[in-house]
Protein backbone atom coordinates (compact mmCIF):
# COMPACT_ATOMS: atom_id res chain seq x y z
CA UNK A 1 0.00 0.00 0.00
CA UNK A 2 1.48 3.30 -1.06
CA UNK A 3 2.03 6.21 1.31
CA UNK A 4 -0.49 8.39 -0.56
CA UNK A 5 -3.16 5.73 -0.22
CA UNK A 6 -2.49 5.41 3.53
CA UNK A 7 -2.83 9.17 3.97
CA UNK A 8 -6.07 9.18 1.97
CA UNK A 9 -7.59 6.40 4.09
CA UNK A 10 -6.49 8.15 7.29
CA UNK A 11 -8.18 11.38 6.15
CA UNK A 12 -11.41 9.52 5.40
CA UNK A 13 -11.32 7.88 8.84
CA UNK A 14 -10.80 11.24 10.54
CA UNK A 15 -13.70 12.74 8.62
CA UNK A 16 -15.94 9.83 9.56
CA UNK A 17 -14.93 10.06 13.23
CA UNK A 18 -15.63 13.79 13.33
CA UNK A 19 -19.08 13.31 11.80
CA UNK A 20 -19.87 10.43 14.16
CA UNK A 21 -18.72 12.42 17.19
CA UNK A 22 -20.96 15.35 16.28
CA UNK A 23 -23.91 13.01 15.77
CA UNK A 24 -23.34 11.43 19.18
CA UNK A 25 -22.89 14.67 21.12
CA UNK A 26 -25.64 16.77 19.57
CA UNK A 27 -29.24 15.86 18.91
CA UNK A 28 -31.50 18.75 17.79
CA UNK A 29 -34.58 17.00 19.15
CA UNK A 30 -36.16 18.76 22.14
CA UNK A 31 -33.94 21.81 21.65
CA UNK A 32 -35.78 24.92 22.78
CA UNK A 33 -33.36 27.05 20.77
CA UNK A 34 -34.07 27.50 17.09
CA UNK A 35 -31.01 27.23 14.83
CA UNK A 36 -28.71 26.10 17.64
CA UNK A 37 -26.37 24.50 15.10
CA UNK A 38 -26.22 27.58 12.81
CA UNK A 39 -27.31 25.61 9.76
CA UNK A 40 -30.30 27.67 8.64
CA UNK A 41 -30.02 27.67 4.86
CA UNK A 42 -31.50 31.15 4.42
CA UNK A 43 -29.72 32.86 7.33
CA UNK A 44 -27.13 30.96 9.41
CA UNK A 45 -27.45 33.58 12.17
CA UNK A 46 -31.24 33.44 12.26
CA UNK A 47 -32.61 33.50 15.84
CA UNK A 48 -29.37 35.03 17.16
CA UNK A 49 -28.89 38.65 18.24
CA UNK A 50 -25.58 40.18 17.22
CA UNK A 51 -26.36 43.76 16.10
CA UNK A 52 -26.59 46.30 18.94
CA UNK A 53 -27.43 49.72 17.54
CA UNK A 54 -28.51 50.89 21.00
CA UNK A 55 -25.11 50.20 22.60
CA UNK A 56 -22.24 52.51 21.60
CA UNK A 57 -19.64 49.96 22.72
CA UNK A 58 -20.99 47.35 20.30
CA UNK A 59 -21.98 49.44 17.26
CA UNK A 60 -19.57 47.44 15.07
CA UNK A 61 -20.15 44.11 16.81
CA UNK A 62 -21.93 42.62 13.78
CA UNK A 63 -18.74 42.96 11.75
CA UNK A 64 -16.99 40.40 13.96
CA UNK A 65 -19.71 37.72 13.97
CA UNK A 66 -20.02 35.10 11.23
CA UNK A 67 -20.79 31.46 10.50
CA UNK A 68 -17.92 29.56 8.87
CA UNK A 69 -16.60 26.06 8.26
CA UNK A 70 -13.86 25.01 10.66
CA UNK A 71 -11.21 23.37 8.46
CA UNK A 72 -9.15 22.03 11.35
CA UNK A 73 -11.98 19.81 12.59
CA UNK A 74 -14.05 19.54 9.39
CA UNK A 75 -17.08 20.92 11.21
CA UNK A 76 -19.54 22.70 8.98
CA UNK A 77 -21.42 25.91 9.84
CA UNK A 78 -20.01 26.96 13.22
CA UNK A 79 -20.34 30.33 14.91
CA UNK A 80 -17.14 32.39 14.88
CA UNK A 81 -16.59 35.40 17.13
CA UNK A 82 -13.64 37.31 15.70
CA UNK A 83 -11.68 38.85 18.58
CA UNK A 84 -8.45 39.05 16.55
CA UNK A 85 -8.26 42.85 16.85
CA UNK A 86 -6.32 43.70 20.03
CA UNK A 87 -8.42 46.76 20.93
CA UNK A 88 -11.64 44.74 20.61
CA UNK A 89 -10.32 41.65 22.38
CA UNK A 90 -9.05 43.52 25.44
CA UNK A 91 -11.95 45.96 25.79
CA UNK A 92 -15.56 45.12 24.96
CA UNK A 93 -15.01 41.82 23.14
CA UNK A 94 -17.48 40.31 20.68
CA UNK A 95 -20.90 39.06 21.83
CA UNK A 96 -24.06 37.32 20.67
CA UNK A 97 -27.33 36.46 22.40
CA UNK A 98 -29.71 33.65 21.62
CA UNK A 99 -33.25 34.72 20.81
CA UNK A 100 -35.51 34.79 23.91
CA UNK A 101 -37.30 31.58 24.87
CA UNK A 102 -40.02 31.16 27.48
CA UNK A 103 -38.76 30.51 31.01
CA UNK A 104 -40.70 28.68 33.72
CA UNK A 105 -39.14 29.21 37.20
CA UNK A 106 -40.62 25.91 38.34
CA UNK A 107 -38.76 23.96 35.63
CA UNK A 108 -35.16 22.82 35.27
CA UNK A 109 -33.12 23.41 32.12
CA UNK A 110 -29.92 21.89 30.75
CA UNK A 111 -27.73 24.11 28.59
CA UNK A 112 -25.01 22.48 26.49
CA UNK A 113 -22.68 23.60 23.72
CA UNK A 114 -19.39 22.83 21.99
CA UNK A 115 -16.60 25.38 21.64
CA UNK A 116 -12.95 25.94 21.01
CA UNK A 117 -10.67 29.00 21.01
CA UNK A 118 -7.54 29.62 18.97
CA UNK A 119 -5.15 32.56 18.71
CA UNK A 120 -4.35 34.47 15.56
CA UNK A 121 -1.02 32.61 15.31
CA UNK A 122 -2.47 29.24 16.25
CA UNK A 123 -1.67 29.42 19.96
CA UNK A 124 -3.86 30.29 22.94
CA UNK A 125 -7.00 32.15 21.98
CA UNK A 126 -9.33 34.52 23.79
CA UNK A 127 -11.25 33.53 26.89
CA UNK A 128 -15.01 33.74 27.08
CA UNK A 129 -18.01 34.44 29.24
CA UNK A 130 -20.93 32.18 28.43
CA UNK A 131 -23.89 32.27 30.77
CA UNK A 132 -27.71 32.16 30.71
CA UNK A 133 -29.69 35.24 31.73
CA UNK A 134 -33.26 35.45 32.97
CA UNK A 135 -35.32 38.41 31.77
CA UNK A 136 -38.53 40.13 32.79
CA UNK A 137 -40.72 42.48 30.79
CA UNK A 138 -39.77 46.13 30.48
CA UNK A 139 -42.51 48.19 32.20
CA UNK A 140 -43.29 50.01 28.94
CA UNK A 141 -43.12 46.96 26.68
CA UNK A 142 -46.08 45.65 24.74
CA UNK A 143 -46.13 41.98 25.70
CA UNK A 144 -46.01 39.47 22.88
CA UNK A 145 -44.77 35.98 22.06
CA UNK A 146 -41.84 37.38 20.10
CA UNK A 147 -40.26 40.14 22.19
CA UNK A 148 -37.54 42.43 20.90
CA UNK A 149 -34.31 42.81 22.85
CA UNK A 150 -35.42 46.22 24.11
CA UNK A 151 -38.71 44.81 25.43
CA UNK A 152 -36.91 42.93 28.19
CA UNK A 153 -34.92 43.77 31.30
CA UNK A 154 -32.20 41.61 32.80
CA UNK A 155 -33.35 40.07 36.08
CA UNK A 156 -31.06 37.11 36.89
CA UNK A 157 -27.56 36.21 35.77
CA UNK A 158 -26.80 32.54 36.24
CA UNK A 159 -23.31 31.17 36.88
CA UNK A 160 -21.01 31.05 33.83
CA UNK A 161 -20.36 27.83 31.96
CA UNK A 162 -16.79 26.65 32.49
CA UNK A 163 -14.64 24.40 30.32
CA UNK A 164 -12.10 23.36 32.98
CA UNK A 165 -12.41 21.75 36.39
CA UNK A 166 -12.10 25.12 38.12
CA UNK A 167 -15.68 26.38 38.41
CA UNK A 168 -14.99 29.95 39.53
CA UNK A 169 -13.72 33.17 38.02
CA UNK A 170 -14.88 35.94 35.73
CA UNK A 171 -13.64 34.19 32.58
CA UNK A 172 -13.72 30.68 31.20
CA UNK A 173 -10.61 29.26 29.52
CA UNK A 174 -11.58 27.47 26.30
CA UNK A 175 -9.26 24.76 24.90
CA UNK A 176 -7.93 24.79 21.33
CA UNK A 177 -9.67 21.50 20.60
CA UNK A 178 -13.46 21.17 20.51
CA UNK A 179 -14.98 20.43 23.90
CA UNK A 180 -18.62 19.99 24.90
CA UNK A 181 -19.82 21.33 28.24
CA UNK A 182 -23.15 21.68 30.00
CA UNK A 183 -24.82 23.42 32.94
CA UNK A 184 -28.16 22.82 34.66
CA UNK A 185 -30.19 25.76 35.95
CA UNK A 186 -31.42 26.72 38.42
CA UNK A 187 -28.80 25.30 40.76
CA UNK A 188 -29.82 23.28 43.81
CA UNK A 189 -29.31 24.89 47.19
CA UNK A 190 -30.39 28.33 46.03
CA UNK A 191 -31.72 30.70 48.64
CA UNK A 192 -35.24 31.96 49.18
CA UNK A 193 -34.20 35.36 47.85
CA UNK A 194 -32.71 33.85 44.70
CA UNK A 195 -35.95 32.00 44.05
CA UNK A 196 -37.96 35.21 44.34
CA UNK A 197 -35.80 36.72 41.59
CA UNK A 198 -36.41 33.67 39.42
CA UNK A 199 -40.15 34.06 39.90
CA UNK A 200 -39.89 37.44 38.15
CA UNK A 201 -38.37 35.93 35.00
CA UNK A 202 -40.47 35.28 31.91
CA UNK A 203 -37.73 34.74 29.32
CA UNK A 204 -34.34 33.07 29.04
CA UNK A 205 -31.42 33.99 26.80
CA UNK A 206 -27.86 32.70 26.46
CA UNK A 207 -25.03 35.21 26.20
CA UNK A 208 -21.77 34.25 24.46
CA UNK A 209 -18.92 36.74 24.80
CA UNK A 210 -15.35 36.39 23.50
CA UNK A 211 -12.71 38.61 25.08
CA UNK A 212 -9.39 38.39 26.86
CA UNK A 213 -9.07 41.41 29.12
CA UNK A 214 -6.34 41.06 31.72
CA UNK A 215 -8.72 41.93 34.56
CA UNK A 216 -7.75 40.68 38.03
CA UNK A 217 -4.64 38.95 36.67
CA UNK A 218 -3.12 42.29 35.72
CA UNK A 219 -4.20 43.81 39.03
CA UNK A 220 -2.34 41.05 40.88
CA UNK A 221 0.75 41.56 38.76
CA UNK A 222 0.82 38.01 37.38
CA UNK A 223 0.59 39.35 33.80
CA UNK A 224 1.30 42.83 32.40
CA UNK A 225 -1.50 45.30 31.80
CA UNK A 226 -2.58 45.49 28.20
CA UNK A 227 -1.84 41.81 27.64
CA UNK A 228 -4.37 39.61 25.85
CA UNK A 229 -4.61 36.72 23.40
CA UNK A 230 -6.39 37.96 20.26
CA UNK A 231 -8.01 35.24 18.21
CA UNK A 232 -11.24 33.43 17.45
CA UNK A 233 -13.91 31.73 19.55
CA UNK A 234 -15.80 28.98 17.72
CA UNK A 235 -19.15 27.71 19.03
CA UNK A 236 -21.43 24.99 17.71
CA UNK A 237 -24.43 22.85 18.59
CA UNK A 238 -25.96 25.06 21.28
CA UNK A 239 -28.86 23.38 23.02
CA UNK A 240 -31.31 24.24 25.82
CA UNK A 241 -33.54 21.44 27.09
CA UNK A 242 -36.29 21.32 29.67
CA UNK A 243 -35.42 18.34 31.88
CA UNK A 244 -38.09 18.31 34.58
CA UNK A 245 -39.10 20.18 37.69
CA UNK A 246 -36.62 22.43 39.46
CA UNK A 247 -35.22 21.27 42.77
CA UNK A 248 -37.20 22.59 45.70
CA UNK A 249 -35.79 25.45 47.74
CA UNK A 250 -34.67 23.98 51.03
CA UNK A 251 -35.91 26.35 53.71
CA UNK A 252 -34.92 25.35 57.21
CA UNK A 253 -35.87 27.03 60.46
CA UNK A 254 -33.55 29.94 61.14
CA UNK A 255 -32.34 30.10 57.53
CA UNK A 256 -34.61 32.79 56.19
CA UNK A 257 -34.14 36.55 56.12
CA UNK A 258 -32.89 38.06 59.36
CA UNK A 259 -33.95 41.31 60.92
CA UNK A 260 -31.77 44.10 62.27
CA UNK A 261 -31.52 42.28 65.60
CA UNK A 262 -29.79 39.35 63.91
CA UNK A 263 -32.66 36.97 64.62
CA UNK A 264 -34.44 35.01 61.94
CA UNK A 265 -37.97 36.05 61.10
CA UNK A 266 -38.95 32.42 61.59
CA UNK A 267 -36.79 31.93 64.66
CA UNK A 268 -39.63 32.06 67.19
CA UNK A 269 -41.67 29.04 68.05
CA UNK A 270 -44.84 30.23 66.31
CA UNK A 271 -43.01 31.23 63.15
CA UNK A 272 -43.68 34.94 63.71
CA UNK A 273 -41.02 37.57 64.16
CA UNK A 274 -41.36 39.22 67.57
CA UNK A 275 -41.48 42.99 67.53
CA UNK A 276 -38.34 44.60 68.93
CA UNK A 277 -38.45 48.41 69.12
CA UNK A 278 -35.62 50.34 67.53
CA UNK A 279 -33.46 52.15 70.05
CA UNK A 280 -33.60 55.94 70.24
CA UNK A 281 -36.02 58.63 71.40
CA UNK A 282 -39.43 57.32 72.29
CA UNK A 283 -42.61 59.31 71.94
CA UNK A 284 -43.84 60.77 75.18
CA UNK A 285 -47.50 61.51 75.74
CA UNK A 286 -47.94 65.14 76.61
CA UNK A 287 -50.03 65.91 79.68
Amino acid sequence: MTKCRILFIAALCALGCAAALKAQTYDPANNLLANGSFDDNDDPLNHWIYAFDHNRHYLNNHQYVSVVDDPSSMRKSVLRLDASVHEVCINQGVQVYSAPIRFDPKKKYKISLSARSVGTTGGTGPKCRIYPIGYRWHPKAVKSNNPAFGDLREAVRFQPIYFKNVKTGEYSFVPKQWKRVERVIPTPGRSELQQTHLENCDWLMLKILALDAAGSDAASGSIPRGYCNPGYLYVDDVKIEEIGLADTVGITKGASTKGFDGKSWSGSGDGKKPFVPVGGPRPVRKK
